[in-house]
């Protein structure tokens, strides 16, 4: 819940303690806190997505807006890692590179098209170098050669870097005044 002071954050959280605990319910204290937004602070995690108060680059000089970014917390960086080591993991060295490449891609999908949503780019980017790495060492490894050689044969001899999918251009950052997923109108085409 966003709320304009303290107080009515207070008041916000303490009826939907009461409102839970009619449905024998309590919020998880871990999990919940009240939070002074402002810019160059901390921020806070919520389904995943790092939330924090920033300002962008003004125009000209000036002084630019403050807004709400979000991007992939850390914690959903290290699980998109923790999966895609996974997946190339030495134990899976008698499944064919194409195999593990449709896995991989299957995940990278789905984990990507979960946080394209923000200001992810960069975030987005280290996941597909991560996973390029990993095919590379995998490679390696599957050929009885060191990682130097499977970096050589992602990047340089094969033209598609294996079928690994791309990720560039996919992130819909939001822009004021206009929705910030896309929705589909009723011809079944895609709109903003």
């Amino acid at each position: 819940m966003m709320c304009r002071s303290r107080q009515q954050a207070e008041a916000a959280l303490a009826r939907l303690r009461e409102l839970l605990a009619e449905l024998g319910l309590e919020p998880k204290e871990a999990k919940t806190a009240i939070i002074h937004l402002e810019e160059g602070g901390p921020g806070f995690d919520f389904l995943g997505f790092r939330h924090r108060m920033v300002r962008s680059r003004g125009r000209r000089g000036g002084r630019g807006v403050r807004f709400l970014a979000r991007w992939p917390a850390d914690k959903a960086m290290a699980h998109a890692r923790d999966r895609i080591r996974e997946l190339t993991h030495r134990s899976r060295l008698w499944m064919s590179v194409e195999a593990v490449v449709q896995e991989v891609n299957a995940f990278l999908r789905g984990w990507a098209t979960y946080f394209k949503y923000g200001h992810s780019t960069i975030r987005i980017g280290k996941i597909r170098h991560y996973a390029i790495q990993r095919l590379a060492i995998f490679i390696g490894k599957r050929h009885k050669r060191g990682r130097r050689f499977g970096i050589d044969v992602v990047a340089y001899r094969s033209p598609d870097q294996c079928g690994l999918i791309k990720l560039s251009g996919i992130v819909v950052p939001p822009r004021a005044g206009k929705p910030w997923r896309e929705k589909l109108n009723t011809g079944g085409e895609r709109r903003r």
